[in-house]
């Protein structure tokens, strides 16, 4: 049996999006069962829960990774519809004593208020991070009535 390589001959593809059962970059995005992509999904599409995971994959098979991360956002996500204080509350008064509270009081939680202007935040934040030196970062939202994506952070 033939080993397929992992990576693409053009470099890493990862994309975050949200765990919402609606947003389906494989389908969206066209990835059939040859697609050498990967796709980290968080609440949201937020990057900051995602970091572990993206360290990792940038870190796998050597360093000075060249490729590509979509971050995925969309419209009408759970996240838009509540604050960081709600969730907080509403966590703390499930936690077990003060303790667990007082860790939540230093989570964040990433709510969206402005989808367009989450994605740009998490662009910016792997940008800016020198893990992610070498590769593109494009900031993308998906509209869930229509199912059409808007680039909102094109590669520089």
């Amino acid at each position: 049996m033939q080993k397929r390589g992992r990576e693409r001959s053009d470099g890493t593809v990862i994309v975050v999006a949200c765990t919402d059962p609606r947003v389906t970059p494989e389908e969206f995005l066209g990835m059939g069962d040859g697609a050498k992509a990967t796709v980290v999904r968080t609440t949201g599409g937020r990057v900051r829960p995602a970091l572990s995971s993206l360290y990792v994959l940038t870190a796998v098979g050597g360093e000075g990774k060249k490729g590509l991360i979509m971050v995925i956002h969309h419209t009408d996500c759970g996240l838009c519809h509540v604050t960081e204080e709600q969730i907080k509350e509403s966590l703390k008064k499930r936690a077990s004593g003060p303790e667990e509270a007082h860790d939540i009081d230093g989570m964040v939680f990433g709510a969206i208020a402005d989808p367009e202007e989450t994605v740009k935040e998490d662009v910016a934040l792997l940008r800016e991070s020198s893990f992610f030196k070498g590769m593109q970062v494009v900031g993308l939202v998906q509209d869930t009535e229509t199912g059409l994506l808007r680039e909102c952070v094109g590669i520089e």
